[in-house]
Parts: C-alpha cells; structure tokens; sequence
C-alpha cells in the first residue's frame, strides 16, 4: 500500500510516467463530515481505500482541507484514469461499502472530475512527493471568450516556469463539466513547508521581472495581469494536507 501511494504522489508531480498529452483525470469529491464522527470518516476512508482503491486506475489518497473555502472538509482524490475508466462504475459491493465507510459519516459530498492540461503545467525533472498541496481556482466570467483567454495566460505561465528551469512544479487542472460558478480551472501547486510562501504566493519570487526579461517589458502585466482581470471574478486559493 505505502509503495502505491508514493506511486500515486510521484505521478502527481512527474512527467516521466506517463506519456504527455495522455489523457490524465483525476475524480475528485469533497467530504463534510459530521462533526462528532470526523474520526470515524478518515478511519472509514482508509478502509475503503484499502479494499478497492489501492492499485491501477483506482488509487486514491485522502487530504484535509486546512485553508480555503471549504476548509474543514476532506477532499478523496482518485486516480490517475481515463475517460474511459469512469465507465466501470463500481459494483453493489464497492457502493455498499462507500456508504458503510465514508457515508455514515458525512453531511454532503461533492464530485467532480478534472482533467491536466499538460500544456499548461511544469514540473521539475525530480521534485519527490509533497506533503501539501495548493490550489488556486480561477472564476472565470460568464461568456464566449473568457475561457480561452484564461487558459491562454496560465499556459504562457507554464512555459516561462520551464524556460526559467524553476525549483517548484506547477500543475494545470480542467474541469470536465462545466460548473455553476464557472470555478472550472485550476492550478496545483505542491509544497512541502509553507515557508515556501515567505517570499510569494506559489510562483518564484522573481517570475514577473524574468516573464518581462524573456517575453519584453511590460509583457507579464499584459499577458497575465490584464487578461486575469478582464476575464476573471478573482481567484481564490485553498491548502490541502495528505492524511493518506
């Protein structure tokens, strides 16, 4: 089991696994526990994991969420997979044991799936498995252009952060389905001390003066800074610890 996890952890944050541009999707479904049971909730998740997330497409971690919106829920991340894995929806067995392990115990869960943009994302050629994770959401506006305008500035983040050879990979996740709130991108940024963010708040301290020196003077307030705020509602960001 622990062989597995730092499998699954490794991939999170390698390129060497898989191939690029494979198609990578990750469910992701928020638990609320029931307070007075919140022991029980992670006992119970571990279990589950054990019997049927513990190998191939269905290896699956359990994080706290510590800072955020939905601080004090647990996020259960399963995968990597495809598309296509979704269609072996669990049997009578692995559902009766879901509501057994981990629904006795919460309030409400939500699930959604996203997918990585490899274009979009960087990551060093070895980094290890963090201990924490930061997510960092964008609300995207409401109409036709917004998305791909978005998209096209964290892409161009992505590719300075490779030019750069920066220390801390960055991850580029895509919701499958569309959202109410349209929070349908993501960036991950692993981390394993938060005095990581004594100097910045995810990219290297740097990154603006160097994104300027690599694409021209003023070009990180126009391709990043601009387009963030024409096109967005604001962001917001949540930290994540592994539990298992």
């Amino acid at each position: 089991m622990k062989k597995i996890k730092i499998y699954f952890l490794a991939f999170l944050f390698s390129q060497s696994i898989f191939a690029q541009n494979q198609e990578v999707v990750y469910e992701n479904i928020f638990l609320v526990p029931e307070k007075t049971k919140e022991a029980l909730l992670v006992e119970g998740v571990k279990a589950h994991n054990k019997e049927y997330h513990n190998q191939g497409e269905t290896i699956a971690s359990l994080y706290t969420v510590l800072i955020g919106k939905h601080s004090g829920q647990y996020v259960w991340l399963n995968g990597p997979m495809t598309l296509s894995d979704y269609d072996n929806f669990p049997d009578e067995n692995h559902l009766a044991d879901w509501q057994k392990n981990v629904r006795n115990y919460i309030s409400k869960e939500d699930v959604r799936m996203a997918k990585l943009n490899w274009e979009a994302s960087y990551t060093p050629p070895s980094w290890g498995s963090p201990k924490y994770l930061m997510w960092r959401t964008f609300k995207i506006r409401q109409d036709l252009d917004s998305y791909g305008k978005v998209l096209e500035a964290v892409t161009k983040i992505g590719k300075t952060l490779n030019e750069m050879n920066a220390e801390n990979p960055r991850r580029v996740y895509e919701s499958i389905f569309r959202s109410e709130n349209r929070e349908d991108i993501t960036l991950v940024y692993p981390f394993k001390s938060f005095t990581r963010f004594s100097k910045g708040n995810g990219l290297p301290e740097d990154f603006q003066s160097t994104y300027d020196k690599i694409n021209g003077f003023g070009s990180f307030k126009r391709d990043i800074g601009n387009v963030i705020t024409k096109y967005t509602n604001g962001w917001y960001d949540e930290v994540l610890m592994l539990i298992e």
